[in-house]
């Protein structure tokens, strides 16, 4: 193949990337959107178009002349999402995260009908001191780092029903601040992306959590780092606060979430 008929052929496979990309993040479009969406030609557009409709990855609306998704493609990113578990995908960001500070990481799941988390994977440390954790058992969304780091990118709604059906914290059974106060508080994690606690799940444990998100945006878990509060000096935990967010975000970005790196939209 000579070099300009490779470029020729990058070049293709490139603009067909864009305008499933485009149909991914956008659902459907005329011609004439994609055509300005992307500063390609109409005819361009019409003939990749042509291509993809073939093997059903784009299909149009003959009625109102717009184009989405074919089936085709959907089945292949069911098979996709079915064949790689958000815990599989995790597993390198939590065995990095410890490989940073040598405490134990933790991946929490949030269960939207239950309005509870679980933990769903964990890394531990190589310290002898560390903590056994719960595996895959509803837990509270409203104690701990792992749950709250979630419950302040919740909508408002959410918030009102989780916090109507809980009660006080299962370590150190402190009562559920006023609403007025967890609604600052669940502010200021936004704010800074990460929160910490002290002892609300486990006794004597400091937790740094952050959240993590979908490709929809929404919020669908946390990961969290869980460390004897003999171990870690004051100094060091807004440090060990942000590496826990960085983590956070970089799973999000592998987990195709438009909001890594902007945790600090309000909850609506």
């Amino acid at each position: 193949m000579s070099k300009g008929a490779a470029g020729e052929s990058l070049g293709t496979v490139k603009r067909v990337i864009e305008i499933i990309r485009f149909f991914g993040e956008r659902g459907d479009a005329t011609l004439k959107e994609l055509s300005l969406s992307l500063s390609l030609a109409p005819s361009t557009c019409h003939r990749l178009l042509e291509l993809l409709g073939r093997d059903g990855f784009v299909e149009q609306d003959t009625t109102h002349r717009r184009y989405r998704i074919g089936r085709e493609m959907f089945r292949i990113a069911a098979l996709v999402q079915s064949k790689h578990d958000i815990r599989a995908i995790a597993l390198p960001f939590l065995r990095g995260l410890v490989d940073e500070c040598d405490e134990t990481a933790v991946l929490s799941l949030y269960l939207p009908s239950d309005g509870k988390i679980f933990f769903a994977e964990k890394v531990d440390s190589s310290l002898m001191l560390r903590y056994q954790l719960p595996m895959n058992t509803p837990m509270s969304v409203l104690w701990g780092a792992s749950g709250r780091s979630i419950l302040a990118f919740l909508d408002a709604g959410e918030i009102d029903r989780v916090y109507a059906a809980e009660g006080r914290a299962p370590a150190s059974d402190e009562a559920l601040p006023p609403r007025r106060t967890l609604d600052k508080e669940l502010a200021s994690i936004r704010e800074r992306g990460f929160d910490i606690t002290y002892g609300q799940k486990v006794v004597g444990a400091v937790g740094i959590g952050a959240p993590v998100f979908g490709i929809d945006g929404k919020v669908l878990g946390s990961i969290c780092v869980t460390v004897p509060k003999t171990r870690i000096a004051a100094k060091d935990r807004p440090r060990l606060g942000q590496l826990v967010r960085a983590t956070a975000e970089k799973l999000s970005a592998a987990l195709g979430s438009p909001r890594h790196g902007s945790v600090k939209a309000i909850a609506s």
